[in-house]
């Protein structure tokens, strides 16, 4: 999402919580506008300025809207712009909603019982049996579930040792140039240098995610920085359903 993307939402997200009469809204509209286009320009101080000459000024409505882009843990600059991660601003209303609903959302959330046994994912690993020995040394290198590898191959390139995603992801555990290289990977269409280094980067996620495979898996999937900032799996149909589908082939 650009820039000019989030400014417009953030004007919608205003104009919504201004309340103000039909004569005003086009006034209040250019003022929120003029806001974002000075706050893209100035520094941390100059932006500090602003907002609290805004909160002494503005209508009631606008002043809470105002106030917790101020009072937010990022800078509001830092708030609106991706920083590598696509981090966006979040209010603690919204992390706090989605840790609720992670907190109960536990593991069995993330696996359909009607698909659980059925014939649909009860030989969906059948073609990692090509992939056997290198799968083994993988689960023993990393201390991870060899069954939970094939589940991540079986989603990510349905055993595929040579397919290339439309964002560049290569190999059977689709990694990324980038991370391939910082895995030390050399020809990431190599079934087993694809394999140990998926593994190992899966190892790295459920480290960090204190062994939650789901959290790992997410991780996995949208970036670790995604899964810390929502509080939990991030909502996003996408991850959500690779979860769930890549817990499904584990557990059958």
């Amino acid at each position: 999402m650009d820039i000019q993307s989030l400014k417009s939402l953030l004007e919608i997200q205003a104009l919504q919580t201004l309340g103000s009469s039909e004569s005003s809204s086009t006034d209040n509209e250019s003022i929120f506008s003029d806001m974002i286009n000075e706050l893209l320009g100035e520094t941390s101080t100059a932006r500090n300025a602003k907002l609290s000459s805004l909160l002494a000024t503005g209508t009631s409505n606008n002043s809470n809207f105002i106030n917790q882009l101020a009072t937010s843990e990022q800078s509001p600059l830092e708030s609106f712009l991706y920083k590598g991660s696509n981090a966006v601003f979040i209010p603690e209303s919204v992390k706090q909603a989605l840790a609720n609903t992670y907190a109960t959302n536990k593991l069995e959330s993330y696996v359909s019982d009607d698909v659980i046994g059925s014939t649909a994912y009860a030989n969906s690993l059948a073609g990692a049996n090509e992939y056997t020995a290198i799968i083994e040394k993988a689960a023993a290198t990393y201390q991870i579930p060899a069954k939970l590898i094939a589940a991540v191959i079986k989603q990510e390139s349905n055993f595929n040792p040579t397919v290339v995603s439309h964002a560049g992801a290569q190999g059977l555990m689709q990694l990324m140039p980038t991370t391939a290289q910082y895995l030390g990977v050399t020809n990431a269409f190599d079934p087993e240098q694809n394999i140990m280094a998926g593994a190992k980067y899966l190892r790295q996620m459920l480290d960090k995610f204190n062994n939650d495979p789901t959290l790992a898996l997410a991780a996995y999937n949208a970036g670790a920085s995604r899964v810390t900032k929502y509080g939990g799996i991030p909502p996003f149909k996408e991850t959500q359903n690779y979860v769930k589908k890549v817990m499904n082939y584990f557990t059958v």
